[in-house]
């Protein structure tokens, strides 16, 4: 609820007020931070004997699964968020409004000629992916880490390695899928290799390197599916359509 505030407060500022949205959303993240820790710190010890009485619930593996080896360890969040991504993908390439948000995405001025409320949709979407994000921070705290000691620093630097996930995944949310398993294996690789700090530290740092890769390669092949939308990270003034 609370991210999908935010990210009502973000399409305020870019799309209503037509803000600069990078500047806006490391304004929100630094915000957001400072909540988090504020609320920490006003609830004190409560706040920590409540999370590790609801992470019971997050962390009980589905009983379905019980017996099926290597996911018995996964609890509820971890297939919602499979399913997220499978219900996202056919939304996008199988729905009308999916080709409708696809149009804003890629260029909204003719999606607005068209008769497609670009504001509408920027606002919806917005919020919607605010929502989702706030299910991964969700999922970090009460089912992976089970405190929140620890995990407000831990949670922002996840958040940038998803950022380097959806560039990995060329902004396609099947990709995502198979990229989000990479992406944890090479995270977590170095807490099962007897090496020195220093080679754990480089091999964390494997997915940004490839995200890097990616971008490269994408943009020398420079094809069509490997783009990002034409417009985003761009304001729509409709004055100037």
């Amino acid at each position: 609820v609370v991210t999908a505030l935010l990210g009502l407060l973000y399409s305020f500022l870019t799309v209503s007020l037509r803000a600069n949205q990078n500047v806006t959303g490391l304004m929100l993240t630094t915000f957001g931070m400072g909540l988090a820790n504020y609320i920490k710190e006003s609830l004190g010890s409560a706040a920590d004997l409540a999370i590790a009485k609801v992470s019971v619930f997050f962390r009980t593996p589905l009983p379905f699964f019980n017996n099926v080896v290597g996911f018995e360890l996964f609890g509820v969040l971890v297939y919602f968020a499979v399913v997220i991504a499978v219900i996202m993908a056919l939304m996008l390439n199988r729905t009308r409004t999916g080709l409708h948000l696809r149009a804003v995405g890629e260029n909204p001025a003719t999606a607005d000629a068209a008769g497609i409320n670009v504001t509408g949709f920027r606002y919806v979407g917005t919020v919607v992916g605010s929502a989702i994000s706030g299910l991964g921070g969700l999922f970090f705290i009460l089912d992976y880490m089970g405190a929140w000691d620890s995990g407000l620093v831990a949670t922002q630097a996840l958040g940038w390695l998803a950022v380097a996930l959806v560039i990995f995944a060329m902004w396609k949310p099947s990709f995502a899928i198979l990229g989000s398993f990479v992406f944890s294996a090479l995270y977590l690789m170095p807490n099962y290799l007897s090496t020195g700090f220093e080679v754990r530290e480089i091999i964390k740092m494997i997915p940004y390197i490839v995200t890097v890769v990616v971008l490269i390669v994408t943009s020398i092949l420079n094809g069509k599916n490997s783009q990002p939308p034409a417009s985003l990270g761009l304001n729509y003034f409709r004055e100037e359509r």
